[in-house]
């Protein structure tokens, strides 16, 4: 009767809690044959116990990040760093360019999830700003966002702010102006300085938006996951009752499938699927050319013909390197995204002052401008343009090329704020050519 006692046991304080009572009649009791043995069973103390041994449901871990940048918007990014999960990361930087001057500025941000408790933080620092031919200045922009367990709190103040001539002074809450051409905020959420052209500003397009210390924090308390998980306990499983088998039944044997391959993707196929941006903005002609004969071995890439000055655009996010000046190539640069994948542009005219080793883009940046330098010179303006998936063989890009120009993704890069549709502006012409031999 050792089981029996067990059972009887455990469930008396539950069908106590629920109410039954000990002299329940005898018909309304559910019993379990377990060999000679009768065990009596209460439906529901039965149900809650199988409640109370659930097991918890597992915790989310806990999530903290970070991003901090002295500039951001049309006109390019200044000093970006960013975390995610944990750690640290710093930048300075400075913008001098025509209607995007910072005379320096600083970034920096931090995140942890210690203990399971998420906390980020960002800051950003900006100063001797002048964006649109001086029609907005500021001495001193700074932003900081601190999150804690999904709350957001952001702090900061705008120094010496001059709008279309009227000086403004000193603001540390949010403020909204409307004045030459411009739609200003300052110390709204993370954003420190907010500049939005509303009408075409010192050769700029409307819609040109600036941003000047953006920061941005998030953080959420969970699981720490630096813990190990303690494993739930085993239940034992409950004796079940004998019954007499059944004579299994006699299986049919199900018809034979043959299993059909997936149709392969090639390198190809994904990249003129994918979302890029075509090379050359405007009109521009792809010659079918790969193989063909040249000084140096077959073509490896495709001839992108267009008039000279032509924008040359980054065709997807990626780092830059290798941007130089070589015999052959002329001033030329690779591309290479996070997948790995890498794309060179050869024969450009000029570089953009974007075009800097080593440093990340968006995709539609403004790299460069067409024409026909290194051994092109005898030839019309154009772009060397390869293709080399996962940074091996070339491939033939006539394909990818002509899928992507036909998509016609517009790129989103400061210069065509600046320069609109106008291609005929040319603004290659005006850009100086760096001509200089990079390592390889």
């Amino acid at each position: 009767m050792r089981i029996a006692s067990t059972i009887r046991w455990a469930l008396s304080p539950v069908s106590s809690r629920l109410g039954l009572a000990a002299s329940t009649p005898e018909r309304l009791v559910p019993f379990v044959r377990l060999g000679s043995m009768r065990l009596r069973i209460l439906p529901l103390a039965t149900v809650a116990l199988a409640v109370l041994v659930q097991p918890a449901t597992a915790q989310a871990p806990a999530r903290a990040s970070a991003v901090a940048q002295v500039a951001s918007g049309d006109l390019g990014d200044v000093a970006r760093a960013a975390v995610r999960d944990g750690g640290r990361d710093a930048a300075t930087g400075s913008a001098a360019r025509p209607g995007f001057e910072i005379g320096g500025g600083r970034s920096s941000v931090r995140a942890s999830r210690t203990g399971g408790r998420g906390r980020a933080r960002a800051s950003a620092e900006a100063e001797r700003v002048s964006l649109f031919g001086g029609l907005v200045t500021a001495e001193r922009v700074t932003r900081t966002a601190t999150a804690e367990d999904g709350g957001v709190g952001y702090g900061g103040s705008v120094a010496g702010l001059v709008v279309n001539g009227f000086d403004h002074g000193d603001k540390r809450s949010v403020h909204r102006w409307s004045s030459g051409g411009a739609r200003v905020t300052v110390n709204r959420d993370g954003e420190g300085l907010h500049v939005r052209l509303t009408r075409a500003v010192a050769g700029f397009a409307a819609g040109t938006t600036v941003v000047v210390a953006d920061v941005e924090a998030a953080a959420a308390d969970g699981a720490d996951p630096t813990a190990t998980p303690t494993p739930a306990p085993t239940e034992a499983p409950a004796p079940e009752p004998t019954a007499t088998p059944r004579p299994a039944a006699t299986p049919q044997p199900k018809p034979t499938v043959t299993p059909q391959p997936e149709p392969k993707v090639t390198p190809a196929q994904r990249l003129a699927r994918g979302r890029f941006v075509f090379p050359v903005y405007g009109k521009a002609r792809v010659a079918d050319d790969f193989g063909a004969a040249r000084q140096i071995g077959a073509h490896q890439g495709n001839d992108i013909f267009a008039a000279f000055g032509s924008p040359v655009l980054a065709v997807a996010d990626g780092r830059l390197n290798r941007v130089g000046t070589l015999p052959i190539s002329g001033n030329r640069l690779w591309l290479k995204t996070e997948r790995g994948d890498a794309f060179f542009y050869a024969h450009l005219s000029a570089f953009s002052p974007e075009a800097v080793s080593g440093r990340k883009v968006e995709a539609g940046t403004l790299l460069g401008f067409v024409g026909n330098t290194g051994d092109a010179e005898p030839t019309p303006p154009h772009v060397h343009f390869e293709i080399h998936p996962g940074d091996k063989r070339a491939i033939d890009p006539h394909r990818v090329l002509t899928a992507w120009q036909a998509r016609g993704v517009v790129p989103s890069g400061g210069w065509l704020a600046r320069y609109g549709n106008d291609t005929e502006a040319r603004p290659g012409a005006l850009v100086e050519v760096r001509d200089f031999i990079a390592g390889e």
